[in-house]
C-alpha cells in the first residue's frame, strides 16, 4: 500500500461532482469524498501524474464552454495514506433518505426512527445516500413501490436502488451495470442486506437483461446516455408502468423530458434537490 497519496481537490459554482467523478475513474483515482459542492480526490503515488491537475482542467474548461459551470478551481497537495483513509471513513454516515428509511455504512451504527436500514460499503463514497440523486431516487422508489413489482435498475452502481427496491416490498429486481467494480461491490452489499434471492445481477448493458415489461424501471445516470437508451428503457417498461429518471442537472431537465415524450413516455412528475432533478414517467 502506497504510504503517500496525491490529493486534488475540485470546487465549482454548480453541482458536477458527478461528471468529475466518471472522468477521474477513468485514470485511475482511488477514492472520492464530497464536501458540497467541492469534490476531493485520492490518488495513491504509483497512479498519480502530474499531467492529471491539468486533465482535470481542461474537462472543467470544457463544461464550462456548455453553460454547466462559470468559475472552478484545482488544487493538489500532498498527504500520507492514514489522513486521508481516516477522512474517508468519517464523512461516510448514516443517511435517513426518508422517515422510514436510512442509509449507512457498515462502521457506522444508527439509532433512530428509520425502520428499513440499508448498509451499503461503497468503494467509494457515491450511492450511499449522500448525494441528491440517489436521495430522490430512494424517495420515488417508496412512493411508487406497493407491494409485488417487478424492478429494473439501470446502472445500479453500488447496489442501493436495487436493495432499497427489495426492502420496500418489489418482488424481484434485475440490476445492470457494465463495470466491472460496481458489479463486485454490489453483490457484496446485496448479499451483506440479506436480499441475494431477490436480486439478479447482470453485467453489461441495457440490452443484456432478456426480461421485459417491468413494473418500476430506474436509471441513475446522466443526460447523455439517458437520452441515449430511452428506446430500451421504453422497451423494458410495462404499458402503465413507471420510470424513474435521475442524474439529470435541473437545467437539463426540458430537455431530457422532451426526448422522453418522444418516444412514448408521459411525465408524471418532478422532484428537485440542489442542481439535480428527478423525474417520474409512465409508459
Amino acid at each position: 500500500m502506497s504510504d503517500k497519496y496525491f490529493q486534488l481537490k475540485i470546487s465549482a459554482d454548480t453541482q458536477v461532482n458527478d461528471l468529475v467523478v466518471g472522468f477521474l475513474s477513468n485514470v485511475g483515482a482511488e477514492g472520492f469524498v464530497e464536501e458540497g459542492r467541492v469534490l476531493v480526490c485520492y490518488f495513491s503515488e504509483d497512479r498519480w501524474k502530474p499531467s492529471f491537475e491539468s486533465d482535470v482542467t481542461g474537462f472543467l474548461n470544457s463544461l464550462k464552454g456548455q453553460g454547466k459551470i462559470s468559475k472552478f478551481d484545482v488544487s493538489v497537495t500532498t498527504i500520507r495514506n492514514q489522513d486521508w483513509n481516516k477522512q474517508w471513513e468519517e464523512s461516510i454516515v448514516p443517511v435517513e433518505v426518508t422517515e422510514n428509511i436510512v442509509i449507512k455504512p457498515s462502521w457506522k451504527e444508527y439509532v433512530g426512527p428509520a425502520k428499513i436500514v440499508i448498509e451499503i460499503d461503497p468503494k467509494m463514497s457515491f450511492g450511499t445516500g449522500h448525494h441528491e440523486t440517489t436521495r430522490m431516487m430512494v424517495q420515488e422508489l417508496e412512493r411508487c413501490i406497493k407491494g409485488n413489482e417487478r424492478v429494473l435498475d439501470v446502472g445500479t452502481g453500488t447496489g442501493v436502488l436495487a436493495i432499497a427496491a427489495i426492502k420496500l416490498g418489489a418482488e424481484f429486481c434485475v440490476a445492470v451495470d457494465n463495470d466491472t467494480w460496481s458489479i463486485g461491490n454490489s453483490r457484496e452489499n446485496i448479499e451483506r442486506n440479506g436480499v441475494a434471492d431477490k436480486i439478479r445481477l447482470v453485467k453489461g448493458e441495457i440490452e443484456s437483461v432478456q426480461e421485459d415489461g417491468f413494473d418500476i424501471v430506474a436509471a441513475n445516470l446522466n443526460r447523455n446516455t439517458l437520452i441515449y437508451i430511452r428506446e430500451d428503457l421504453y422497451r423494458k417498461c410495462r404499458s402503465g408502468g413507471f420510470l424513474l429518471l435521475a442524474g439529470v442537472l435541473t437545467a437539463d431537465e426540458q430537455d431530457v423530458t422532451d426526448y422522453y415524450g418522444q418516444v412514448g413516455f408521459k411525465l408524471l412528475d418532478t422532484r428537485r434537490e440542489a442542481e439535480w432533478s428527478a423525474l417520474v414517467l409512465t409508459k
